[in-house]
């Protein structure tokens, strides 16, 4: 069991520079002026806001990709940035509709995809990062850490990081007892 997790943890870290990069900047392939501010004011979207939950994570893992694929064919942007120096995530009128449409509140969506974004590099990378910290990326609590410890393999997925799981093997039989 412990090797298996060493093999995930190595292969994470192996995956993880492109991965931040991907979930900010190449995941959507936008260019950086369409994007605005998520918010007039000075909030940001990780501003008031709860620690990202289990079920709220793994209801962000289905959606993420579809978004992907919708994003990328409309040309349209999601990227973190800075609002007055703080960490932020900018994305357009068009995504924040297209993110309500599917019943998220786009505000907290991108704040959950900020937030486990970051998890997953202090999960492989440590919460110093060797003193290389993006401005823009969000503290995350140690919880959204775990979150992202818990389920790396499907954040990866999701992301784009690693091809989906396809399963070729034969259905398993039960087993009988031959007494």
């Amino acid at each position: 069991m412990t090797h298996n997790w060493q093999r995930v943890r190595r292969k994470a870290t192996e995956l993880l520079p492109g991965v931040f990069l991907l979930l900010s900047l190449l995941l959507f392939s936008y260019s950086l002026s369409s994007a605005k501010p998520s918010t007039v004011s000075s909030q940001t979207v990780y501003d008031n806001q709860p620690k990202t939950t289990e079920k709220e994570l793994l209801s962000f893992l289905t959606v993420l990709p579809e978004f992907r694929v919708w994003a990328q064919s409309h040309q349209e942007e999601a990227h973190p940035g800075l609002t007055n120096g703080r960490p932020d995530f900018f994305y357009s009128q068009n995504a924040e509709k297209w993110i309500t449409s599917k019943g998220w509140d786009a505000r907290r969506f991108f704040c959950v995809m900020g937030r486990m974004a970051a998890a997953l590099v202090v999960a492989t990378e440590g919460n110093d990062l060797r003193g290389t910290r993006p401005a823009d990326m969000p503290d995350v609590s140690d919880f959204e850490t775990e979150l992202a410890h818990k389920h790396l393999g499907r954040m990866l997925e999701a992301g784009g990081a690693v091809a989906p799981k396809v399963n070729t093997s034969p259905p398993l039989l039960p087993i009988r007892d031959k007494r």
